[in-house]
């Protein structure tokens, strides 16, 4: 398992508020976002990476309807940064390292 097994905020960085992927009518609806309310903020069960580039939408809301949209996303909220083109390339094929094979998958 590679991440996962942990509640984190989300926004690190930039902030839950300014998040595209938190919007203000998930807030107040804490049951629908999955997350709970902390003194510091929201907190977010982090899943494992294992298969994350195949299980598509991203986010609590599936706000990001590509990998490459949430790890854009991800860069600004935990990073603080706009990650170039070929970072958004490299950190996705990384993720498609963590793909895995079961019985009846067919990739």
């Amino acid at each position: 398992m590679v991440g996962g097994n942990m509640m984190q905020a989300f926004g690190v960085i930039a902030g839950q508020a300014e998040s595209p992927a938190f919007k203000k009518e998930q807030r107040i609806e804490l049951g629908t976002a999955g997350g709970f309310q902390t003194s510091a903020g929201m907190k977010f069960k982090v899943p494992s990476l294992r298969n994350v580039a195949i299980t598509g939408p991203y986010f609590h809301d599936g706000s990001a309807a590509t990998l490459a949209q949430a790890i854009r996303v991800m860069g600004i909220q935990q990073l603080g940064r706009e990650l170039t083109g070929t970072e958004v390339i490299e950190l996705a094929a990384f993720l498609h390292t963590l793909t895995g094979r079961y019985q009846g998958m067919q990739l």
